[in-house]
């Protein structure tokens, strides 16, 4: 696929189109007029449904959950910056002025929308046009609606322009194999035919971050040491409890693994979404916290592509596999070991890359809402659906799943969560003030 990073479970095509501008502060001394989050939520719908609509059960493609999430803040900082320019409520991301305050803001939040998905997601061209068409519809025709389009047309350029070097289209790079206990070792099915080795995304520690300072700024210390007894623990945790044949699994925690599957730029929008229906903000509120939400993902997976790529620690697969070779007198092997969700990506246990993600989207998420204490039920692509009574209980047992999973270490799990918890952090101090 054209200009987008497209992947199947194995293979990663890649891309990304983007511009750039720079930020004004609009001075008035009228209160901009409230505007309905309708359109917004709209189109972030839509692109959770044309990003969706590339998986394919039958070859195994998908799109990565690194280039979901960028797919998704470029399209929804599309938007804010339209609405931005009518009446600037925060400083844009790319598109400065001048400002058109009677351009018709749903007209403007479509154009910027579609513009932007048609070039991340050509294949849903069809898809896209036949919304935009739908949604300018039922604008009255009249200057209005001619400045609301030409206003979203520019913020879609403006920023895809701002992410066209960004490095996302080189990600796939190669990944060093070490030799000793402990190192990264190709996983099943991935060490064979027909892939041979194949590591997802290497090269996402070099992609240009949405906001923080460097992708290392946030990297936690190294993983416990192979004889420590830390490593002892979670050695023996996840052999029991996220074995394929575990008998001491709980049935909440099986299901609880399987129902996290989902990306989790995908996950956390729903969440975000299920929140917004309790607690309703306008237009410019909803669409600047959806671009908050992704660009911490996004920046969550370079920071996890950083650390990984720095301890290069292996799957409890290989550990457990491998067990004998550890030099750990209290972890003994299983040649025939295999995670509850297999395969498990293909990439380093440390850290998690969930754990992060879902620490990123708690942390912004909180800062929004002003609290944890959002009660909300969320419906997986299985079908299955789960209650919670805050974003932080969501995203501990979304960390905690991994483990459940059989994918990672209970530290491996933790340590993304705390990552991830002060990449959002920052992202809400530094982003779209």
């Amino acid at each position: 696929m054209k200009n987008l990073l497209l992947l199947s479970s194995i293979l990663p095509l890649a891309a990304g189109i983007v511009l750039a501008t720079s930020c004004q502060k609009d001075v008035t001394d009228t209160p901009p007029a409230a505007v309905a989050p309708t359109a917004v939520l709209a189109w972030n719908q839509a692109a959770t449904v044309a990003v969706t609509r590339l998986t394919n059960p039958a070859t195994g493609f998908f799109l990565l959950p690194h280039l979901e999430a960028r797919a998704y803040a470029i399209v929804n900082l599309a938007m804010y910056d339209a609405l931005n320019n009518i009446q600037q409520k925060n400083a844009p991301y790319a598109l400065q002025g001048p400002l058109v305050p009677t351009a018709a803001p749903d007209a403007a939040v479509a154009a910027a929308a579609h513009d932007a998905l048609v070039v991340l997601v050509p294949d849903e061209k069809a898809y896209a046009d036949s919304l935009y068409t739908a949604t300018l519809a039922k604008i009255g025709d009249g200057t209005a609606k001619t400045q609301g389009v030409a206003l979203g047309q520019a913020a879609a350029k403006a920023v895809l322009a701002k992410r066209a070097n960004d490095g996302a289209d080189a990600a796939q790079t190669p990944f060093p194999i070490g030799t000793n206990p402990g190192d990264y070792q190709y996983t099943p099915p991935f060490d064979g035919p027909p892939f041979n080795g194949y590591y997802a995304l290497a090269g996402w520690k070099d992609v240009t971050p949405f906001v923080l300072t460097a992708a290392n700024q946030f990297r936690p210390g190294p993983p416990p040491a192979l004889t420590s007894d830390a490593y002892t623990a979670d050695f023996n945790e996840v052999k029991a409890v996220g074995g394929a044949t575990s008998a001491t699994r709980t049935a909440d925690q099986a299901a609880s693994a399987l129902f996290w599957l989902d990306n989790s730029p995908l996950a956390w929008f729903r969440v975000a979404r299920a929140a917004l229906a309790t607690k309703p903000a306008d237009a410019y509120a909803t669409v600047r916290l959806l671009a908050q939400l992704q660009m911490a993902e996004t920046d969550s997976y370079i920071a996890m592509c950083d650390a990984k790529y720095a301890y290069r620690r292996w799957r409890p697969i290989t550990a457990v596999r491998l067990a004998a070779t550890d030099g750990n007198p209290n972890t003994a092997p299983d040649a025939a070991w295999l995670p509850l969700a297999f395969p498990n990506p293909p990439d380093a246990d440390y850290p998690s890359g969930h754990g992060s993600a879902g620490g990123a989207a708690a942390a912004v998420l909180q800062s929004f809402f002003g609290t944890d204490a959002v009660a909300f039920a969320l419906t997986s692509n299985a079908g299955k659906t789960r209650s919670y009574t805050g974003f932080g209980q969501a995203a501990a047992e979304n960390s905690l799943s991994r483990m459940y999973a059989g994918y990672h270490f209970r530290t491996s799990t933790a340590q993304g969560q705390a990552m991830g918890t002060q990449v959002g952090a920052f992202v809400v101090a530094n982003a779209l003030k």
